[in-house]
Formats: C-alpha cells, sequence, structure tokens
C-alpha cells in the first residue's frame, strides 16, 4: 500500500533559488496550456490531451524565447501537464470546478515523480542535491513521488509519497457513533457511555491578534515594503489557526480510531449548513476535515466507516421493532 509523510524541509539559499525557478515554470506550463487549450477549444471543439501538450511542450522549449524552460527538471513539467489533464477530468465529471490560472502570490508547489531519495538524513531531489530535512520516522519502503510546497509564510514543506507494507490492525473493537455538533464538537456513544469532546474555535481564540495585524495592514501604503512585511505577519495567523485545529483534529481522529472497529457517522450537508449565519462556527469546527481524517485512517487500518445518510429517520423509529411512525 502507499503512505504519506510530510516533512518540513530547509532548504539553503542557491536550492530555494532553484525552487523558485521550478515554482515559476511549472506555473507558467499550466496557465500556458490552460489558455491553449481554452482557445483550441472554443475553434475547434476538440481540447488538448496530455500526449499532445507534451508533445508541444517538446517543441516549445526549442524556441529562443523558451528556453529558459530546460533549466528545471522535465519530468516536473511533464508531471505539471499530467495535473493539468486530472483537472479537466475531474471538472467533465462534476468532482471539480474548472481549472483556474495559477497565481504567484498564492501557496506554491511543484512535483518530482522520479529519483528522489533519502540521503545523510536528508532528502535528495533531482537538480537541488540533498535538502536538509526534519524527518520524523523511517522511510523504508520505494519512494514513488514527492510534491515540495511553499507557504505564504515561506516555509518549505514536502509530501512524501512511499511504498509500505500493509497495516495489521486487531480485528477486535467498540463499534461507536458519533454525532457532530458546535456546543460539543463530537458526542460519542458506544452503546453504555456517553463521551463529549469540546470544540476549541481557533478562529475565535486568535481573533483579537488577527484584527490588530490586519488593523495594521490596513495602514501600510500598498507596493511599500512595509505592507509586504504585514501581509506575511497577517498570513502567520492564519497559518497558527489552521495549524491548531489540524492538530486538534489530528488528535481526535487518531484516538477515535484507536478506540473503535467501526465508527457510524451522519453524512452531513456541511456547504449547507456553511451558508446559513452559523457559517463561521461550523467552518471553525472543521466536521469536514474530522471526517476526512476518521475515513482515511480506519481505511488505512483495514476499519470501517458507516455514513447514514442525513434524511434517515432515526428519531421516527421505534426502538423496539423499529417501526417507522
Amino acid at each position: 500500500m502507499l503512505d504519506t509523510l510530510k516533512v518540513r524541509i530547509y532548504p539553503n539559499k542557491e536550492q530555494r533559488e532553484a525552487l523558485a525557478k521550478s515554482f515559476g515554470c511549472s506555473r507558467f506550463v499550466f496557465n500556458y496550456y490552460l489558455n491553449k487549450t481554452n482557445n483550441q477549444y472554443q475553434e475547434t471543439g476538440k481540447s488538448m490531451s496530455y500526449c499532445d501538450m507534451a508533445k508541444d511542450l517538446t517543441q516549445l522549449k526549442k524556441l529562443p524565447d523558451y528556453e529558459w524552460l530546460t533549466e528545471v527538471t522535465a519530468a516536473t513539467l511533464q508531471q505539471t501537464l499530467k495535473n493539468l489533464e486530472s483537472a479537466f477530468n475531474n471538472f467533465f465529471v462534476l468532482r471539480a470546478r474548472f481549472p483556474k490560472f495559477k497565481s504567484k502570490h498564492r501557496k506554491q508547489s511543484i512535483r518530482y515523480p522520479e529519483s528522489c531519495s533519502i540521503k545523510n538524513g536528508g532528502l535528495k531531489l533531482p537538480k537541488l542535491g540533498i535538502v536538509k530535512a526534519s524527518i520524523s520516522k523511517s522511510i523504508n519502503g520505494k519512494i514513488k513521488s514527492v510534491t515540495v510546497s511553499q507557504t505564504s509564510t515561506d516555509k518549505y514543506f514536502a509530501a512524501i509519497l512511499f511504498e509500505t507494507d500493509d497495516l495489521t490492525s486487531s480485528k477486535e473493537g467498540k463499534i461507536s457513533s458519533i454525532d457532530l455538533g458546535l456546543s460539543s464538537l463530537v458526542t460519542v456513544f458506544d452503546g453504555e457511555k456517553f463521551d463529549k469532546v469540546d470544540p476549541i474555535k481557533p478562529t475565535r481564540k486568535y481573533a483579537k491578534r488577527l484584527r490588530r495585524r490586519q488593523q495594521a495592514l490596513s495602514r501600510k501604503l500598498k507596493g511599500s515594503n512595509n505592507r509586504k512585511k504585514t501581509v506575511k505577519r497577517v498570513a502567520r495567523v492564519h497559518e497558527k489557526i489552521a495549524n491548531t485545529r489540524q492538530d486538534f483534529l489530528h488528535k481526535l481522529s487518531r484516538k477515535l480510531v484507536d478506540e473503535n472497529q467501526v465508527i457510524i457517522a451522519e453524512n452531513l450537508c456541511i456547504k449547507g449548513l456553511a451558508r446559513t449565519k452559523l457559517a463561521k462556527s461550523v467552518l471553525d469546527a472543521g466536521w469536514g476535515m474530522l471526517l476526512n481524517f476518521i475515513c482515511y485512517k480506519l481505511d488505512r487500518e483495514g476499519k470501517i466507516l458507516v455514513q447514514v445518510d442525513r434524511f434517515f429517520p432515526s428519531t421516527k423509529l421505534c426502538n423496539g421493532c423499529f417501526f417507522q411512525e
């Protein structure tokens, strides 16, 4: 089976410059062929496949104005074209929205699909060499790919996809149902007793700090260096909120998965709830993220997640004969 490990990396000055070039080339290739595919579809009614884009990219790099595309690894640009094709496929099967043009002012990422390894306690990447990394556990299986990303606070991370043995899990465990809420984030019932977990509300916890940073940002002159510095200060607060929520939900989901063999949860329409007056509280609770964490951790250990339809009339059923009133 495949597993993923996300680690923090610390590239030096030369490696940061090389990564900046890779991010820029990948972003340019994505936007260039997204625009070209849109134009071709409007003219001929046919879009470009990955093979068509890859052949065109080979010819594009031979032109004098685009020779700078040869400075980065060719496999990363080919992977960008695969990502674009996947984005179109997801749109056509109604799994996602139409692909958007990438911006240099947002999170940057690039994937190395080959020639990556762990060496001397660091991460060896093509044309970068060994990058210093904080690896929390040993990786014994074959590395399939590495996705390097840069956050808006100038931190670098690497998501390592590698092969690993199937995790063995005990077939013994409780069957519990969970109910998601706002006053109590999770109410767990195992057939004998109820356990409640209170929400941490990270957005409200850091609201005062965020408000002060945003007030300071509004006073800075657009285009000035002080404004750029303040933008990063605001981004750090948003990052703190996201990390606090994610850490709490990871620990909670791990506890629920370790204690249960089967977990039953309601299939909520979170997008619909996010349009109500409780939108801020619903999004701050992170119900969708929690269910996602529980789902993949149960699946990885061979356990079961049962999602009950939101329209199931559980309150109208007799607890003895299950007759619906």
